[in-house]
């Protein structure tokens, strides 16, 4: 390949890259995007560097091709427990003061890597949620790892590492958390692998927060070395969407290089010894917070978690309809209809039914917005989209039974409903089904190829078919799913 390109190419590539990938590259990173530009080309089938940029500039990259061009222009590598001194504070202060909110409530944590990479970072959080709980079975926690690279999220599923992911991390990590299964190779115990949840999703394009993917109310998320590729408009974009992505008081690291209060205005940075984080919350703190660590907590003892039964093999029934009366067609719960007369002539308005649940949920108040939606689908039992906004929530409260049980009614209800199929295949992925995942995923696929690719989706927080049946492929390949 050819070692240089001029900077007339370079400046058309670099737009290009940043118009479809939102990715950013100003002139005085343009010798290393060459660089990344000769690994990209290999994949793309080019041998001359020169050929390739003349083919990314003339052509319209589908999401798909943007994605794999984003993979090769990001670093897609870490290490455990990077940043030590942001793990010091997450396990002395941040971890132990969400612990006492929670012990006499729910129980509940929710944490969102939001740019994984191969997984370092969230087994990190797992081991040191694991540490600072040491009865963290009892407790409802959601470690929601996210990547634009279908094949890094793999990688990360299957938990192995070589020794430059130890590299400056605490010895005790390899030792206690890792088992050897080859000379420098090293496997995650699957009690902090099941811990961890991993999901394509896309930064720059996707809806956050959304039950649709689990991005809502979190209590700490974790972004580091992953805006700092973006231009400063949409840092400020993905900075405010993850705020609302926070429930009130919750936490947001980024990294060292990342911080600033231009791009993140909405947040209170809060100081510890050698590391700042931000803070959702309307308080101002004091200039600078200290405290001293104290010794780290005992190290819980190896847990062992049993095969639950996945589906109930009896029927599920559905509401019947009152004796004497027949059955009707429900309203959509978000379209619901109500009369109103103006100069005798009636009109229709939409009422949302659903949005007190949707923003109760977003909120993190999960038991109230669950009671909710019961409380609707009593009123509206043949509606699916309840049944699928019920099924989100008890997700979210690690209910996976009684979330696939309400997913299949929806379906029951509406064969057709896409986000069921989706949502579906979500849970019996993540629950090592990867068969019937399958299916699920190709069955949306399937009713998706019935709309138009630039056809906006009902339910699915803005997102076209096109997009969605990407994000479905990407799901599949994330999965490891053929």
């Amino acid at each position: 390949m050819s070692e240089h390109l001029p900077a007339a190419i370079m400046a058309k590539v670099s737009q290009l890259i940043e118009s479809r990938t939102a990715l950013h590259f100003p002139p005085d990173c343009w010798k290393d995007l060459e660089q990344k530009l000769k690994f990209a080309a290999k994949e793309f089938g080019y041998t001359d560097l020169n050929a390739f940029c003349d083919w990314l500039t003339a052509s319209a990259l589908n999401t798909e091709q943007a994605e794999i061009l984003a993979s090769h222009l990001t670093i897609s590598e870490t290490y455990f427990w990077r940043e030590p001194h942001v793990f010091a504070a997450l396990e002395e202060k941040i971890l132990p003061e969400l612990i006492r909110a929670q012990e006499n409530g729910d129980k509940r944590l929710r944490v969102w890597s939001a740019g994984c990479a191969t997984g370092e970072e969230p087994y990190s959080l797992a081991i040191a949620i694991s540490r600072a709980i040491p009865d963290y079975k009892n407790w409802n926690i959601t470690i929601l790892a996210t990547d634009i690279n279908p094949r890094i999220l793999r990688r990360a599923t299957e938990g192995i590492y070589g020794e430059w992911s130890f590299r400056n991390s605490p010895a005790w990590l390899k030792e206690r958390y890792f088992s050897c299964i080859a000379r420098g190779k090293y496997e995650i115990s699957s009690e902090i692998r099941s811990m961890v949840t991993f999901a394509y999703l896309n930064l720059a394009e996707d809806a956050y927060p959304s039950p649709i993917n689990n991005t809502n109310a979190m209590d700490i998320i974790f972004c580091r070395n992953v805006l700092m590729y973006f231009a400063g408009n949409r840092i400020q974009q993905i900075g405010a969407s993850l705020f609302q992505s926070l429930v009130s008081d919750g936490w947001f690291m980024v990294s060292a290089s990342e911080l600033s209060l231009q791009f993140y205005p909405k947040f209170t940075p809060v100081y510890f010894p050698e590391a700042i984080v931000y803070r959702k919350t309307d308080q101002k703190p004091a200039d600078n917070i200290v405290f001293q660590p104290s010794a780290p907590p005992t190290e819980p003892p190896p847990l062992h978690f049993s095969a639950a039964e996945l589906l109930p093999t009896e029927k599920i029934a559905l509401p019947a309809a009152p004796p004497g009366e027949s059955v009707r067609a429900e309203p959509d719960s978000k379209q619901l209809l109500a009369q109103d007369t103006i100069a005798g002539t009636p009109k229709i308005v939409a009422v949302d039914i659903s949005g007190q649940v949707r923003e109760l949920a977003n909120q993190g108040n999960l038991n109230e917005a669950l009671l909710t939606c019961e409380h609707l689908i009593l009123e509206h039992k043949l509606d699916p989209h309840l049944y699928f906004l019920q099924a989100t929530i008890l997700q979210e409260q690690n209910r996976d039974i009684e979330a696939i049980t309400a997913l299949k009614r929806a379906l029951y209800l509406d064969p057709d409903f896409y986000m069921g199929h989706f949502a579906l295949g979500n849970l019996m992925l993540h629950r090592g089904k990867k068969q019937i995942a399958r299916k699920c995923f190709e069955n949306a696929l399937i009713i998706l190829s019935k709309f138009h690719l630039n056809d906006v989706l009902p339910e699915s927080e803005g997102l076209t078919a096109g997009r969605m049946r990407e994000i479905v492929s990407a799901t599949m390949q994330a999965g490891a799913l053929p």
